[in-house]
């Protein structure tokens, strides 16, 4: 239903494009990046209407060109310190299974990327005419926990995969 619901808002005026290859800061996270001229970015009324509970709500949404997979940014104010990361690869993955109905598949790791280490977890569960695919990175910042949710279908993703990849890549975290 939130699917849905995004698709059908994203479909309004709430859409600005990126110019690409000039880092950018993000509103207040104290991060900057790399946006790309085939990605959109949801402006905060857009996010205020797709995610209409504040708790949970991401600082930021980014959006392929083709509206497909969204990328948000949330900076939480639960601790995670650095050393912390790592333990979160064998603990998360029992909070996802409980809380993840019907769910096909899930990989957890750890990854280098931007100068931090991230917590990385790659689910899937049935959709109605492709398996949805979640991607959930975890890092400290400033020592809070900061997330990054990937979500789309699975063809979905892998069409737009470079793309998304290429975003990813470009975090700088102060």
């Amino acid at each position: 239903m939130r699917r849905t619901f995004l698709t059908t808002l994203l479909a309004g005026a709430l859409l600005t494009g990126l110019a690409g290859a000039v880092p950018v800061k993000l509103g207040t996270l104290p991060l900057s990046l790399e946006p790309n001229a085939k990605l959109l970015t949801l402006n905060q009324a857009g996010i205020a209407q797709a995610y209409p509970s504040a708790a949970g709500r991401p600082d930021a949404v980014f959006l392929t060109e083709d509206r497909k997979v969204t990328m948000s940014f949330e900076w939480r104010q639960g601790k995670l310190s650095g050393a912390d990361v790592t333990k979160l690869v064998s603990q998360f993955p029992i909070v996802i299974r409980s809380q993840v109905p019907n769910l096909k598949s899930l990989k957890s790791g750890t990854l280098e990327s931007g100068g931090s280490t991230w917590a990385q977890f790659v689910f899937t569960t049935p959709g109605k005419t492709d398996d949805l695919r979640r991607e959930m990175l975890v890092t400290s910042l400033q020592g809070r926990m900061f997330v990054i949710t990937v979500a789309g279908t699975v063809k979905d993703y892998s069409r737009n995969e470079a793309v998304v990849q290429s975003l990813l890549r470009s975090i700088k975290l102060d």
